[in-house]
């Protein structure tokens, strides 16, 4: 349809509206009038009807009261009228005749002699159908001849329309449409009865468009020359460029693209670059293309293509944002850093081991050398202890005293012996080892490191293998392992704490074993030590095993546990893996290897080292039978005056029912819902002057939860000395 049609279609809807509008607003004001004249005719038979009504209604003379219904029919759009008394219609005349009516009530009421007598009622009924006629009948005029204005205005409009602009639009759109570039077409001119020198809007886009095709010719010229000089950079470049719709599909690519994942290009054109991207790194990649939406391009970064062969290549990327053609694309150049990357890689296995192992070295130094010396300290203590044990008697007490002695400086001499063996100065004593009968057997000694908070669960698959170990550097290492998770689970009060110690068998693969330093496929038993602490971060995983490295405070770690059973596992020909999170927990895993002989030794059970104290009347509250035994011999052994408890409420008993208590000696954390520091506050409340000294292998910050129980309480580290158990009751009592 062409403009001028338009234009005139619209001129005559927009009038037809009009036209619309005020013959309705019309009308409406004529039928107004219409209803204002009725509404004057009622009032005129209230007037001057209906006092003579009344009367003959009075005098009940029906001749003349017909004679007035009558005359009041034959009033104008009047068609029914009726006298009722009491719902009962008594005159009448007319018939309704129109669906619209108007109704009229009026009361006949007479006064005579000073009574009021109500005679009935005179209804008027008036119709509208002559009304609607008469406006129906004005409308169609109304509408007639708007209608003929309207048609005589659109024809000159139309036709003056045609001849002075359609005829010369439709001349510039030809010549728009048919623009060749390169050609000799002549500039376009309109053949117009107006002079020259009076130009108009028609001659200003007729300058414009010879302009716009100068333009047109010149960047066309410019365009070719550049894009055949872009299509050599983009054949000839090393890097590997593409270019995508938004979804991904390939529109084009050049043969280092191809060559680095190994299709064609006409492959290529019927696949998208999700094809090309493994699916764990769809998440990446929809992050950079919700990036390249905000800023174009985005920064190179590194990621893995699927080659043709299924391998995946190591490759460089960035995505520009492009526009061509009122469409976006996405363009892409890849540059392959396989070799890079394994250079990288190679470097980085390198330096690690290098440093790693001179750390290891100097680390198997430094403890050899404290293993030997120290040894020479026990060689001392088991030396004079033999002695002193052969010149008494048998059955003596002092005899039960000395072979406890002799027994710890045999275990400590164990464990040099196990510095040395890290330190690699002395041979492993490989054994074939259950490991779940291991690891029971460490269960009752866990339990204790790690309190009474903290639970200790394990599982064990079924059939499980043997592996060949050294038993006292593997339980020394799932100690230290507790120990850490003891001290990772102190950091997190908002969830209860677990030690999960899992065993299980596993094959190591080829992938594997490449990925571990000095790993060789095989049979392992997987030994998995796990906690929910606090865990760790990136920066300190990429340290763990880094001799002297901890993240504890000065003088509460050495840094060397984990560093020694790296070396230990290590020399064992295992493997030992850490995994880690912040605020979810750690996961230490050891691959133990298998054993091939058939018979397994027996597991050497774990000796506990169980402190020993000693002095006036002291309560002794020890929820373990062992420890409470041996610290009240000690007491007794100096002098002091001792009852025992085992458990918060039997403690609160003793005191309720002892005159004299001096001295509670209580663990911190006990069994029965009262914990150590709780029985100290209610005892004070019965014994106010209660002194109070509590023991605790928690070496760090155990009464800090606890302010009420005072500054004056004392804290015992276990395992103590009885020197320094004397020294501490006697501190406790006079202070």
């Amino acid at each position: 349809m062409t403009v001028a049609r338009r234009l005139i279609l619209s001129i005559v809807g927009f009038s037809f509206i009009v036209t619309l509008l005020s013959t309705g607003i019309q009308l409406y004001i004529d039928y107004r009038d219409y209803l204002a004249d009725i509404e004057a005719g009622f009032d005129d038979i209230k007037e001057t009807r209906l006092p003579n009504l009344t009367h003959n209604v009075w005098v009940l003379d029906e001749e003349q009261i017909l004679l007035h219904l009558e005359s009041l029919i034959n009033a104008s759009n009047i068609e029914f009228v009726s006298i009722s008394d009491n719902n009962q219609t008594r005159w009448l005349s007319g018939v309704i005749r129109s669906e619209k009516t108007l109704t009229a009530e009026f009361p006949l009421t007479l006064a005579n002699n000073g009574h009021l007598f109500e005679l009935g009622t005179l209804k008027v009924v008036a119709g509208l159908n002559q009304v609607f006629d008469n406006l129906q009948e004005k409308a169609v005029i109304i509408l007639a001849s708007n209608a003929v204005v309207i048609f005589l205005i659109a024809g000159f409009f139309l036709f003056v329309f045609q001849y002075q602009i359609s005829r010369h639009l439709l001349t510039l759109s030809n010549f728009a449409r048919n623009i060749k570039l390169e050609s000799d077409q002549p500039p376009l001119q309109l053949i117009r009865s107006q002079s020259s020198d009076r130009a108009d809007e028609l001659d200003d886009v007729v300058s414009a468009l010879n302009l716009m095709r100068h333009n047109i010719e010149t960047s066309f010229l410019a365009l070719r020359e550049s894009e055949q000089y872009n299509r050599m950079l983009f054949e000839q470049s090393p890097i590997g460029l593409a270019l995508n719709y938004v979804d991904g599909q390939f529109v084009d690519v050049n043969p280092a693209f191809a060559k680095i994942i190994g299709y064609s290009a006409e492959e290529l054109s019927r696949m998208t670059f999700w094809d090309l991207t493994p699916k764990d790194q769809h998440e990446k990649e929809i992050f950079q293309m919700q990036a390249l939406k905000k800023k174009s391009p985005t920064l190179p970064f590194e990621k893995e293509v699927i080659h043709k062969d299924g391998q995946l290549v190591p490759v460089q990327v960035s995505y520009h944002l492009l526009e061509r053609e009122g469409l976006q694309f996405i363009g892409t150049s890849m540059e392959d850093i396989s070799e890079r990357k394994a250079s990288e890689i190679a470097l980085a296995k390198s330096d690690e081991q290098l440093r790693q192992s001179e750390k290891m070295r100097a680390v198997g130094e430094l403890t050899g050398g404290v293993a030997h010396d120290f040894n020479n300290l026990l060689a001392v203590v088991i030396g004079n202890a033999e002695l002193i044990e052969e010149r008494l008697p048998e059955k003596g007490p002092e005899h039960d005293h000395i072979k406890t002695l002799i027994s710890a400086a045999t275990r400590g001499a164990e464990l040099t012996r196990r510095l040395l063996a890290f330190s690699r100065k002395q041979m492993l004593t490989p054994k074939v080892t259950d490991v779940t009968q291991l690891v029971d057997n460490m269960a009752d000694m866990l339990k204790r490191v790690l309190g009474e908070t903290i639970e200790v669960i394990t599982h064990y698959d079924e059939n499980l293998w043997k592996c060949e170990i050294d038993q006292g550097q593997l339980e020394n290492a799932i100690l230290n392992l507790a120990i850490n998770s003891r001290d990772a689970l102190g950091a997190t009060s908002s969830r209860s704490g677990r030690l999960v110690i899992e065993v299980s068998n596993t094959i190591v693969d080829e992938d594997m074993a490449t990925d571990q330093d000095d790993a060789k496929p095989g049979k392992y038993v997987m030994l998995s030590v796990s906690d929910n602490g606090s865990g760790m971060s990136r920066e300190v995983l990429d340290r763990v095993f880094e001799p002297f490295f901890t993240t504890k405070p000065v003088g509460e770690g050495t840094g060397l546990g984990l560093s020694m059973i790296y070396g230990f596992v290590k020399q064992s020909g295992g493997i030992v893996t850490v995994y880690s999170e912040e605020g979810i927990g750690t996961s230490v895993k050891m691959f133990l290897p298998r054993a091939t002989e058939k018979e397994s030794e027996k597991v050497i059970e774990m000796d506990d080292q169980q402190p020993q104290t000693g002095n006036e009347t002291i309560l002794v509250l020890e929820d373990d039978p062992d420890v409470r035994e041996l610290t009240v011999l000690q007491l007794e052994s100096l002098g002091y005056n001792v009852v025992q408890a085992h458990d918060g409420q039997s403690a609160l008993d003793v005191i309720n029912n002892e005159e004299k208590i001096d001295l509670l000696l209580s663990d911190v954390v006990l069994p029965g819902g009262l914990r150590g520091p709780e029985v100290a506050q209610k005892a004070r409340q019965t014994k106010p002057g209660l002194s109070v000294l509590f023991m605790s292998g928690y070496t760090q910050n155990a009464l800090d939860s606890h302010p009420e129980i005072g500054e004056s309480s004392l804290l015992l580290n276990k395992p103590f000395r009885k020197k320094e158990l004397a020294e501490k009751i006697r501190e406790a009592i006079d202070y």
